[in-house]
């Protein structure tokens, strides 16, 4: 199935590459062709024969707290804050980090609102195509980390994360710390290349987005919080193995791709560009439904490599693997538990997520008709 390219008011199953080329991207995606419902791969229903959901029992506890943290900051008010807790940030937390105690789970909730909250306001709302304002936001929120006793920040993402920071250091060993310092430079800067990206109308092959996409998820930001949430202490052996390093980018994959089919159906309605379906598309000259063959297949191969690779991996030693047995189990329920979290938010298909559930089917939203949303 061929992609319809549009250039100028011709429509057309092939256009010169360079005549495609002197156009923006996002504008050379006809969108009027789409259909206006597109079935999508049952993912939930794919990764749920291997991987399991739990629902920390503290949930209601730790959410009660981080709501009330969040308030405090007064980054959004009135029906605002309403909708953004309306959204069931602390729901994601509690299938995240469902094995937490409810010590390490509020930390580890405040950290999801944190990221939510810095992920849309350089995603979709105000330093969406400001490089220089996200390369600010970039530098204050790793000056917190590097130096978590410097004076209070400006930028109100930066305090949260300070507060958050703090918090944890006394709990968490040096190798952890360190890791999540590592992980939060990489999605920082991740963050301010996809801005760049989007300011200047580039689009990457599919490699280099789903490199890119790796960092932008911020999965591997989950990794560390994981094992502070858990009191764990590996050592750095773990996470060199090359084995353990291909699951976790697995379970990476299997989370972005997951969240790039499901967010399609918005993200296109604002033109953005910055998601693996429409990058399948414009890569590989498919249409929608094409696109989404491609992301199911792309994602029962993923899966594999990750079960293959969790079947390999090899021992550290009795103490070492009775805490990786608890990592992985962690990693599981994060993916599975991002995943089922689709359906059970209004961040993506508002009113119609339990349909889309039962019937893998959403709606094309066009530009016009889109009510105010933010996604992930």
């Amino acid at each position: 199935m061929a992609l319809y390219l549009q250039t100028g008011n011709i429509d057309q199953a092939s256009a010169p590459q360079e005549t495609a080329r002197n156009m923006p991207k996002h504008k050379l995606i006809d969108r009027a062709a789409f259909p206006s419902k597109i079935r999508m791969p049952n993912l939930v229903q794919m990764t749920g024969k291997y991987l399991k959901t739990k629902i920390n029992p503290y949930w209601k506890q730790a959410e009660e707290g981080s709501y009330k943290w969040f308030e405090s900051y007064g980054i959004h008010s009135d029906q605002k804050l309403q909708k953004f807790f309306n959204t069931e940030f602390g729901l994601m937390g509690a299938l995240a980090f469902p094995d937490a105690d409810l010590e390490h789970l509020r930390p580890a909730m405040d950290f999801v609102l944190w990221l939510f909250t810095f992920d849309d306001l350089t995603d979709t709302e105000g330093l969406r195509d400001d490089i220089n304002g996200v390369e600010n936001a970039v530098n204050e929120v790793m000056d917190v980390l590097r130096n978590p006793n410097v004076a209070q920040p400006k930028f109100i993402a930066a305090q949260m994360l300070q507060s958050f920071y703090c918090r944890i250091q006394a709990d968490s060993t040096e190798a952890t710390i360190q890791r999540l310092i590592e992980a939060c430079e990489g999605y920082t800067q991740a963050t301010l290349k996809q801005t760049m990206n989007r300011s200047f109308d580039d689009l990457p092959t599919i490699d280099e987005f789903i490199q890119l996409r790796r960092e932008t998820s911020a999965m591997k930001v989950f990794y560390p919080i994981l094992e502070y949430s858990l009191s764990l202490d590996l050592p750095v052996e773990v996470f060199t193995d090359p084995v353990m390093a291909e699951l976790l980018v697995a379970a990476n994959d299997l989370l972005t791709w997951a969240n790039d089919v499901y967010s399609f159906p918005i993200e296109q309605s604002r033109g953005d560009t910055h998601n693996l379906v429409f990058i399948v598309m414009w890569n590989e000259g498919l249409d929608l439904e094409g696109a989404m063959d491609y992301m199911d297949k792309l994602m029962q191969k993923r899966l594999q490599e990750y079960l293959d690779a969790k079947a390999q991996l090899r021992s550290f030693g009795p103490k070492v693997d009775s805490q990786l047995v608890s990592y992985i189990q962690g990693v599981e329920y994060c993916v599975q538990g991002s995943i089922a979290w689709t359906f059970m938010t209004p961040r993506y298909f508002g009113s119609d997520a339990e349909k889309v559930r039962e019937t893998s089917i959403a709606d094309i939203m066009i530009p016009e008709s889109l009510a105010p949303m933010v996604t992930a």
